[in-house]
């Protein structure tokens, strides 16, 4: 019945109700089993994200990665790449060993935790982690119907890159699938290639040891190195130097592709100036952590001598790092050479903490992926900040339906094709290079203006002061904003 008070009102809209002794200890035992059960549940909810949150605190604490720790746990040997100062003695043999000046990054096989806590407290060493594949980031493959990709170079227009700038005699070196070096695109008005030299991570020399490398015209014509590519993909199933993947031209199209094949149509940002090519990627767009870094070294022993101002990456690896892995740090040293190093952000989508490896680095320029057409952050570009707050990424560029240079070695789907020689992909693969050779052309334009290369700092103030920005602030979804070509 419902309760009244002593003036008749109703004070409460509960029910008095009885109910038989044994139905109480039956519900009573359900209550109880129900909240043990949802005890259990809760932990076994807790544990895993417990975890992902404890792995990014355990590598800001320790620097080292919590795959390399679980899997000697396991008791599994791994091998493991520790970063240290380049005098320091690990007390193991190593396999391999990567120098950048004053650090080296050192492959040796761990058997045992113990081995791993002792290099931890071992002078010297800034980071131990686990082996990682690398790969470009995804292609994605978005409606045609929705873009109208075949109307204009729409990131040109996007970066405002009309002016009288374009990169003049500014050496991009790119890191990659390689190039379809016969493409028309990648030919100046003299119909020379505009590639300094090609280098792949595949082949090394016989009399020499090293990794081969092509100086087009001094080692040979471009006839003569297709020849000697295809004997090489007839033999091993992959060629030195030549893109049967796609992603490294279409890259290499975004930066300095001359515009011949569309008769002007389709342009580089920076159509003036010349790649550097080497080749650490396969036919599969994957990479593994040796040949990433023997591409680093490469560029960071050959800087001077072929003049390499900038170095775009688009393609990364998604672990947790604040900076310190042997990646990062690699990219990091190759940068204090006056290298401006510019990496993907990732396409992991627009959840934070997500920027990839080696664009986490803190001397790398983290460019994440703008819609040009619908003028928003792209779906699938990753967001920061890294996981020791920094705000990244750096930059935005044009990222969705980018038309660039097609590899005539691969077949895309023909919906996605411009013609024969053209075609439209989306990623931070494409924002990339766009970026990258914003800042060719800026180095032309301050070049001309105060006779001498700029600093990486005069830039960043350059940057700041002509860019589009998103926001009044740095941010983790759109960095500084968007740079655009030099027009003064």
């Amino acid at each position: 019945m419902r309760r009244k008070d002593s003036l008749g009102g109703s004070t409460s809209s509960f029910w008095v109700v009885h109910v038989a002794d044994g139905y109480t200890d039956n519900h009573q035992k359900m209550y109880k089993t129900l909240t043990s059960l949802a005890l259990v549940l809760a932990i076994v909810v807790a544990i895993p994200l417990a975890t992902l949150a404890l792995k990014p605190m355990q590598v800001m604490m320790f620097h080292v990665d919590p795959e390399l720790q679980e899997a000697l746990m396991l008791g599994k040997p791994v091998d493991a790449y520790v970063t240290v100062k380049s005098n320091a003695d690990l007390g193991l043999k190593p396999i391999r060993v990567w120098g950048f000046g004053d650090i080296k990054i050192v492959k040796v096989r761990l058997v045992s935790t113990q081995q791993l806590y002792g290099l931890i407290h071992r002078p010297g060493v800034f980071s131990i982690y686990a082996t990682k594949k690398f790969h470009h980031a995804p292609l994605y493959y978005l409606d045609v119907n929705q873009y109208s990709f075949r109307e204009k170079d729409i990131d040109n227009v996007f970066h405002k890159a009309f002016g009288p700038w374009i990169g003049r005699n500014v050496t991009v070196a790119i890191i990659d699938t390689g190039i379809d070096y016969t493409h028309p695109d990648f030919y100046d008005e003299q119909n020379r290639s505009i590639i300094k030299v090609l280098v792949s991570m595949f082949y090394v020399s016989a009399t020499t040891g090293e990794y081969i490398f092509w100086e087009p015209y001094k080692n040979g014509t471009m006839e003569d190195l297709l020849n000697f590519d295809m004997q090489l993909w007839q033999q091993y199933g992959e060629p030195a130097f030549l893109d049967i993947n796609g992603h490294g031209s279409h890259v290499a199209g975004i930066v300095a592709g001359r515009g011949w094949a569309s008769n002007g149509t389709y342009k580089g940002i920076a159509s003036g100036a010349y790649l550097v090519i080497i080749k650490a990627f396969d036919k599969d767009g994957t990479a593994s952590m040796d040949s990433c870094l023997e591409a680093l070294e490469w560029v960071y022993n050959n800087t001077e001598k072929y003049d390499i101002k900038i170095l775009s990456l688009s393609w990364g690896a998604a672990f947790a790092s604040d900076g310190k892995d042997p990646m990062s740090m690699a990219a990091n040293k190759v940068a204090e050479k006056g290298v401006w190093v510019f990496a993907a952000a990732g396409n992991e989508g627009n959840i934070p903490t997500t920027i990839v490896v080696p664009a986490v680095a803190e001397k790398v320029f983290a460019v994440g992926a703008w819609d040009p057409y619908y003028d928003k952050v792209a779906p699938f570009s990753s967001l920061g900040p890294t996981v020791d707050l920094r705000m990244k990424p750096d930059f935005m560029g044009a990222g969705v339906m980018i038309v660039s240079c097609k590899s005539t070695y691969v077949d895309f789907p023909d919906e996605y094709e411009v013609g024969d020689y053209y075609v439209a992909l989306s990623g931070t693969s494409m924002s990339t290079p766009a970026v990258a050779a914003v800042a060719a052309d800026f180095i032309e334009y301050f070049r001309y203006w105060h006779h001498r290369d700029p600093t990486v700092n005069e830039f960043m103030k350059w940057v700041e002061d002509n860019c589009r920005h998103i926001n009044f602030v740095k941010d983790f979804l759109t960095g500084w904003g968007i740079p655009l070509a030099p027009h003064g």
